[in-house]
């Protein structure tokens, strides 16, 4: 049986992110970052500048004119935007080349960004002053999976063959045959990785948002954004009675459930352009 930190310190190409991104970070928590520094720094890596670049001219923000500039291009997008930009690219830079046996990787990038759009809209909706919070967290909820199908591939193929009517299911199949699930690997790579402890905190609730403790409003949220993902991955329409993976997360959350059509319809706009954007298409 295994725990999730020796999964996790078993994959040394995990080790870390890529430093660009603990570079970018650092300078996003100066106030007083001056824009042209953040460029120098993103300008080192040709894929981001690329993608950012991309972004800045997309249909989402309706420029009139063509930006040719990172410095245009960070000024038109936000210093939060660009946090998630950021973010999604050296997370995508980490995992490339990782193609574990018998996991769908283009369906791991679609419900990742699915879960980091929708999660962001609920922090939006409730007015709350870190949204690229909530996209970050969702962004980062499934990356356990990874991590499981690299390791233990031949446990995490008996564990796939097994019935599994959601990830609750699924996550106690992964416990009875690894020994841990997706969410405490989640959790445990997030540590690895020394992003913020709530993010792991959050990550590693987000079937049972509860155990979260002060933070159970937003690991709720999370497990709201995982519940619509799942379904739009399968096809099913939205609503505010949609089944959810926790009984108490939808008023947990503080979420108008009244909106989820919405929501999920502003993600499904969004979800192939984000992807093009960052070359996960």
């Amino acid at each position: 049986m295994h725990l999730a930190q020796e999964l996790v310190s078993g994959q040394r190409h995990l080790a870390s992110l890529p430093d660009l991104y603990y570079k970018v970070r650092q300078a996003l928590a100066d106030p007083n970052i001056a824009i042209s520094r953040l460029a120098g720094l993103i300008s080192v890596d040709p894929a981001l500048s690329g993608t950012l670049l991309q972004i800045a001219n997309s249909a989402y923000y309706g420029f009139p004119r063509r930006i040719e500039t990172l410095t245009r291009a960070i000024s038109l997008i936000g210093l939060n935007h660009v946090s998630e930009v950021v973010l999604a690219g050296t997370l995508a830079t980490a995992f490339q080349g990782i193609r574990p046996q018998r996991m769908d990787m283009r369906r791991f990038w679609r419900g990742s960004i699915r879960r980091a759009l929708l999660n962001r809209q609920f922090a939006r909706h409730l007015g709350l002053q870190d949204p690229e919070r909530g996209f970050i967290t969702g962004l980062l909820s499934d990356t356990g999976h990874l991590v499981m199908y690299h390791a233990v591939p031949d446990l995490m193929g008996i564990v796939l063959d097994m019935p599994a009517a959601d990830r609750n299911m699924l996550a106690a199949n992964e416990r009875a045959i690894v020994g841990c699930d997706y969410c405490e690997v989640g959790a445990a790579l997030a540590g690895v990785w020394h992003l913020p402890a709530h993010l792991a905190r959050v990550i590693g609730a987000q079937l049972d948002p509860l155990t979260a403790d002060e933070l159970a409003e937003e690991a709720a949220r999370l497990c709201l954004a995982v519940s619509i993902a799942e379904l739009l991955e399968t096809g099913a329409t939205i609503s505010a009675s949609s089944p959810m993976l926790h009984e108490e997360a939808p008023e947990l959350s503080g979420v108008d459930l009244a909106l989820l059509p919405l929501f999920a319809e502003h993600c499904e706009a969004q979800l192939d352009s984000v992807l093009s954007s960052l070359g996960l298409h």
